[in-house]
């Protein structure tokens, strides 16, 4: 086994097998102020560079993606650059900023990958849960997630674009994003860290600690993107991740008019309004498919 820096990058490093095998890629920090992955990912570098672990087969990949806004504990520093994974960007974009810079120097890293990982966490969805899209799906009940949400690709062309996981899908990975539960929770760390165990142990790259369980996950399919267009979103009520809303109800309200969704749906991934720019996504809805 050879533990090594990238070269050509800052904070990535990549661990090679005595054999081949998969190439997989990790990614923490892609917002600064989502620390699980972050430690996470140290944790189990830790325990390969101290021989707890050894990565048996393949190639393993681990980047510290938005080091300035996690210096700064801050989402991000100009722009989220978990919108700027495209290959072609708008005037509104600052070319010079740290964020598109860093993008690019990562991209290549998602351009040769078997299997990709994002790291995530949040300020309000406390519950983990892993974001796949349908192919993806049963390959990651394996890291035993409990929740999965699919249909984010059908969103991918608008302003919701440009995100880690539809980019490296692009190229023929297959992907998925774990949100490990809130900011705040550090039992988020512990998630974050069995999820990178089992994915690994799932592709016999390193050994195994226990027996592996395959959740029987409930899959949720998104539907809708919510964003705020107004100073005054509010939600209807405490919001909470996969809460539940019956046809007809209010589940936010904007412009002083209610929110109605129209059909049984599942409130996904709130985001704090207060810490919401106008024009970005709020929070999602979708059904459940199983």
């Amino acid at each position: 086994m050879k533990i090594a820096k990238d070269k050509d990058r800052q904070s990535v490093v990549v661990i090679e097998g005595d054999k081949p095998g998969p190439v997989v890629v990790m990614f923490c920090g892609i917002h600064g102020d989502e620390v699980s992955g972050i430690h996470a990912l140290e944790k189990l570098l830790f325990d390969l560079f101290g021989g707890k672990r050894e990565l048996l087969r393949g190639r393993l990949t681990l980047a510290r993606c938005n080091e300035l806004a996690m210096a700064a504990e801050r989402r991000y520093v100009k722009h989220n650059m978990n919108r700027m994974f495209r290959d072609a960007y708008g005037p509104e974009i600052d070319r010079d900023s740290y964020e598109i810079k860093r993008v690019q120097e990562l991209k290549p890293l998602l351009e040769k990958c078997d299997y990709f990982l994002d790291f995530h966490s949040a300020p309000i969805a406390d519950v983990p849960f892993l974001v796949a899209e349908e192919r993806a799906v049963e390959f990651y009940r394996r890291l035993g997630i409990s929740r999965i949400m699919t249909g984010w690709s059908k969103f991918s062309g608008g302003a919701i674009g440009g995100d880690t996981e539809n980019y490296a899908n692009g190229r023929g990975a297959l992907s998925a994003t774990l949100e490990s539960g809130s900011h705040f929770d550090k039992s988020s760390n512990d998630v974050a860290y069995r999820a990178a165990i089992s994915l690994l142990t799932s592709l016999e790259m390193i050994e195994r600690d226990e027996p592996q369980t395959q959740a029987v996950a409930e899959v949720y399919e998104m539907h809708s993107v919510i964003t705020k267009d107004h100073d005054d979103f509010r939600y209807a009520g405490e919001p909470h991740n996969f809460m539940f809303v019956k046809n007809g109800e209010a589940f936010a309200y904007q412009d002083n008019q209610p929110m109605v969704v129209r059909e049984d749906s599942f409130l996904l991934i709130p985001m704090d309004p207060g810490a919401t720019k106008l024009g970005e996504e709020v929070c999602y809805l979708g059904r459940k498919v199983s």
